[in-house]
């Protein structure tokens, strides 16, 4: 099975939020984070049930939240649920920020 992929306005302003920050820095880092990330999300098409559960998250929104990581040395979150036949991407997250809220 191949899933949709969902992501929402809260997510599209996590990635634009980091990949300004990136730019920044280094034009060339942040563009090759962004391919980067593109093919971690649509990586997610096929079998999305091999990456954990995301506990504090999922316990806070009262949904079940999965993560994949992406990217060296900055490890950023992408949390996600399994929604029937689609992945609803929620956030995507700098590891090193706090926690969320609802």
């Amino acid at each position: 099975m191949t899933y949709r992929i969902v992501i929402t306005a809260r997510a599209r302003a996590d990635v634009l939020e980091s990949f300004r920050w990136l730019v920044e820095r280094s034009p060339d880092a942040a563009t090759r984070w962004y391919a980067g990330l593109q093919k971690a999300i649509a990586g997610l098409r096929k079998l999305p049930g091999r990456h954990p559960i995301a506990e504090a998250e999922s316990e806070l929104l009262g949904i079940t939240m999965r993560q994949a990581l992406h990217g060296l040395p900055n490890i950023y979150r992408i949390l996600y649920s399994v929604e029937g036949d689609t992945i609803v991407v929620h956030l995507v997250r700098h590891s090193a920020r706090g926690p969320i809220e609802p």
